[in-house]
C-alpha cells in the first residue's frame, strides 16, 4: 500500500489533538488504511498543506454506487475532522467545495460515529441514519480519587470497597501496564479472555481487526498513547483492558476477563482501577465509547452520543440514503432494549 496523502504526520496529529479525538490521528489512519485500504481511493482534504487547520481524510468504493467514508471506520468509535472545535464550519466548506468541484465523487457520503452535539455537516444537507449512545465519566479539575467517588452513590461506593477488599482478601492481586517487552504477550491474552468472554463472538475476533489492533497498540505504546492493564490473581492473568490516554482523554476501546470469575467481579475492579489512574493523572474525561451496555452506566455521569449522517449526491445517492434509514430503524425497531453486559 502507498503511504497516505496529507499534510506532515506530525501536524495531522497535532489537529487531531486540537479535536480531542484520538481516531482522527495520521497514527490511526496511516494503520488502518495499511490494513483495510485495499480497492479504496484515499481522498484527504486539506486546507493548507504547508500550514493545515482542517484535515479530513475519507476514501471512496464502488462503481454503481460510489460511497465515500472515513478512513478508519469500523475499528474507531468517533470519527470526524482534525481540526480545532473553532475551525469545524471550515471544514463542512472543505468538503462541500470538494464535491462541488468534482475532486470527490461520490453518490453518497457517510459520515460515521459523529459527535450529535457538534453538527458541523448541518450546512451540507445531511441526513441522519441512526445515533449510538457514547457513554463517558467527566472529571471536574482537582477533583481527584476521593472527590470523585464521594459523588457516587452510596451503593457504587460501597461495591467499591467491598468487591475490591474481598478480592484483595481472597487472592495475591498485581495489576500492571504493558510494556514493550510485554505487548505481544499482552495483547494476545486480552484476544483470549476476549473470545472467552464473548464465547468467539466480537469484531475483535476477526482477523484483520485483529491485525490492525496488535499494530495501533504498537504505535500508541511509541508515542505514550497506550494503556493496556493487565488484573493477574495469584499470578494469572484474568481480566485485561484496553484504554489510550491522548491528550486530556482515556478511551476505554477493549475489555477481556475470564468467564468463570464472575463472582470475583475482576472486570469491574480493573475498571475501578483505571478510572481512578485517569482522574488521579489529570485527565478531563474517560470514555466508555459506543454501546449501551449496563456497566458503562454505572461509571458514566454523561452520554457524548455519536451518530450516522449521509449526504446524497443525485437521485441514487438519494435513493440509496431512503433504504439505508429504512433498514436502521427496521434494525433498531428488532433490536429491543440493550443487554445488560456488567463486567463482573
Amino acid at each position: 500500500m502507498h503511504p497516505l496523502p496529507g499534510p506532515d504526520p506530525d501536524a495531522w496529529d497535532g489537529l487531531a489533538l486540537q479535536a480531542r479525538n484520538l481516531f482522527a490521528t495520521h497514527a490511526w489512519a496511516s494503520t488502518w488504511w495499511a490494513e483495510y485500504g485495499a480497492g479504496a481511493t484515499p481522498y484527504v482534504l486539506c486546507d493548507d498543506l504547508a500550514d493545515p487547520r482542517v484535515v479530513l481524510a475519507l476514501h471512496g468504493r464502488g462503481r454503481l454506487l460510489r460511497q465515500v467514508r472515513w478512513i478508519g471506520h469500523g475499528p474507531a468509535d468517533l470519527l470526524g475532522p482534525a481540526c480545532a472545535p473553532k475551525d469545524l464550519p471550515r471544514a463542512a466548506g472543505l468538503l462541500g467545495d470538494a464535491l462541488a468541484g468534482g475532486r470527490l465523487p461520490a453518490d453518497v457520503v457517510l459520515l460515521q460515529d459523529c459527535p450529535v452535539a457538534a453538527p458541523w455537516w448541518a450546512p451540507l444537507g445531511a441526513r441522519p441514519i441512526s445515533t449510538e449512545v457514547s457513554p463517558v465519566v467527566r472529571f471536574e479539575p482537582g477533583q481527584g480519587w476521593d472527590g470523585w467517588l464521594a459523588a457516587k452513590s452510596k451503593n457504587f461506593r460501597r461495591q467499591v470497597t467491598k468487591k475490591l477488599a474481598r478480592l484483595e482478601r481472597d487472592h495475591d492481586v498485581a495489576v500492571r501496564l504493558a510494556t514493550a517487552e510485554t505487548l505481544a504477550g499482552d495483547l494476545e491474552r486480552l484476544f483470549e479472555l476476549h473470545a472467552a468472554r464473548w464465547e468467539g463472538d466480537s469484531p475483535l475476533l476477526d482477523p484483520q481487526q485483529h491485525r490492525f489492533t496488535a499494530a495501533f497498540a504498537a504505535t500508541a505504546l511509541e508515542r505514550g498513547w497506550l494503556r493496556l492493564w493487565g488484573l493477574d490473581l495469584d499470578g494469572r492473568r484474568v481480566c485485561a483492558l484496553l484504554t489510550f490516554r491522548f491528550g486530556p482523554d482515556v478511551y476505554c476501546y477493549q475489555f477481556g476477563r475470564d468467564p468463570e470469575l464472575d463472582r470475583e467481579s475482576v472486570g469491574f475492579a480493573l475498571l475501578v482501577h483505571a478510572v481512578r489512574d485517569a482522574v488521579e493523572t489529570g485527565a478531563e474525561e474517560f470514555r466508555f465509547l459506543r454501546g449501551d451496555e449496563d456497566y458503562k452506566h454505572r461509571f458514566a455521569d454523561d452520554d457524548a452520543g455519536v451518530g450516522t449522517f449521509a449526504v446524497p449526491r443525485g437521485v441514487r445517492g438519494r435513493a440509496a440514503v431512503a433504504v439505508a434509514a429504512a433498514r436502521r430503524r427496521a434494525v433498531q425497531a428488532r433490536r429491543g432494549p440493550a443487554p445488560e453486559d456488567a463486567p463482573a
